[in-house]
């Protein structure tokens, strides 16, 4: 039975070697740590997005920038975000400890627009949910009751913009290589699914299918869902991915003792996923226990900054173990360009520097060091933001005093690329 087990193994590695598309191979993951949870998330794609840090206090007036039908609203809390093309919020936590992370899904279906529906642009969409809801239960209920319609558009035509995209920020090679579902990269949607997470562990994942918003979320109170979603990557869908990984458990049940043997190695979507879970169900909770038995027997009691610091570096290197090496683009697969962590601790009665509860850190991959901002320091500048020298290799630690005040942010607008006669609302 081993040996046939390993056989399928053997198979489906090699398989999806050979049909691995192009692909932006993001990952995200939420390691429960003994003081809270940590999400941590890798960008992959075939060129620097250009990302900057930006944070944004409590009360900007915000537009959908989707058309003459736009939804309206005021942000009610603050947020740490990263930047991609100065087009879109794709990764960020609010002061609540509420995290979004964006991902590419390329089988997205956001639905048709109707000539009077509310809309809102694709890259405001992260946005919108760190500006209105502290926590996932509220995000989750709050989008189910919300009618506006996600407006997106292709890489080609946000490109081509003067009013977008900075000329000649996506290199056209980049634009004409294959997507592996028939066309170009360029010709794709700007296709987005989204991850969820908040400070009590609780995590969901939602996307767009055949036109309807699909959420993946606990259903009562009583179940947890911090093993079921705390992993995300790309295609196929999240309910597809949960299936291989099942598939995946049900092997390792019968290869006992050589369980890490068989671990899918490639860095296609599905093959991460399992790497991804794999660890974080043999890490967390369970893992810093024994750390502290251990250290307490040895008569070494860590606080809880060690303790924390520890568990941040656990999350760092799994999120590490399944992103793409620089180099890796020449093969179809986007080089991971940058990764981050939000630290989403838990208040506890011992003080713990800086705040950490606050922190969102930021790994650009050329760079040797982590640079971290603290959400709290920034909120009593209380001005909008911004952090645009992440690939400094200089630069290390706390950068939240280098942030430089803006009159404004970055626009997530692309009603010029759209076909606007479908989108006014009729006199």
């Amino acid at each position: 039975m081993k040996k046939l087990a390993t056989v399928f193994v053997v198979l489906i590695t090699i398989l999806s070697m050979v049909v691995m598309p192009a692909a932006q191979a993001c990952s995200r993951l939420v390691y429960q740590g003994s003081l809270g949870p940590i999400t941590a998330r890798s960008m992959d794609w075939f060129h620097d997005p250009e990302a900057e840090l930006w944070f944004f206090p409590a009360g900007i007036d915000r537009t959908g920038g989707a058309g003459p039908n736009s939804i309206e609203w005021k942000s009610q809390y603050g947020s740490i975000i990263t930047s991609s093309y100065d087009i879109a919020t794709v990764d960020g936590i609010n002061d609540q400890g509420l995290v979004a992370n964006l991902l590419f899904l390329a089988e997205t279906d956001y639905g048709d627009i109707g000539p009077c529906d509310p809309t809102l642009s694709v890259g405001g969409w992260g946005q919108y949910v760190l500006d209105n809801y502290a926590n996932v239960a509220e995000a989750v209920e709050g989008l189910e009751q919300k009618s506006f319609k996600i407006v997106t558009t292709t890489l080609n035509e946000l490109a081509s913009s003067s009013s977008t995209l900075r000329p000649g920020s996506i290199p056209k090679p980049i634009l004409s290589l294959q997507d592996g579902h028939g066309g170009t990269i360029g010709d794709a949607n700007f296709a987005l699914h989204m991850a969820l997470s908040d400070r009590t562990g609780d995590s969901a994942i939602i996307e767009y299918l055949g036109g309807e918003m699909i959420v993946h979320h606990k259903k009562t109170d009583d179940e947890n869902t911090s093993a079921k979603y705390n992993v995300l990557t790309n295609d196929p869908t999240f309910e597809e991915q949960l299936a291989i990984n099942s598939y995946w458990n049900s092997l390792y049940a019968n290869l006992e003792g050589t369980i890490g043997l068989f671990l899918p190695g490639t860095s296609s979507p599905s093959d991460r996923f399992i790497r991804a879970s794999y660890y974080l169900d043999k890490m967390g909770l369970r893992l810093a226990a024994e750390k502290k038995l251990a250290l307490k027997a040895s008569g070494i009691i860590l606080n809880k900054d060690q303790e924390r610091r520890s568990e941040l570096a656990a999350a760092l290197g799994i999120i590490r173990n399944v992103s793409d090496p620089i180099g890796l683009d020449g093969f179809g697969i986007g080089t991971t360009q940058w990764r981050t962590l939000a630290n989403q601790s838990l208040p506890t009665d011992e003080k713990v520097s800086d705040d950490p509860s606050a922190t969102y850190f930021f790994e650009f991959t050329e760079n040797p060091s982590v640079v971290w901002a603290d959400i709290n320091k920034l909120a009593e500048q209380g001005v909008v933001s911004n952090f645009d020298s992440i690939d400094n290799p200089l630069l290390s630690g706390d950068v939240s005093e280098k942030f430089v005040e803006q009159e404004d942010s970055f626009s997530w607008d692309i009603s010029c690329t759209l076909n606007n006669s479908c989108l006014i609302s009729p006199k």
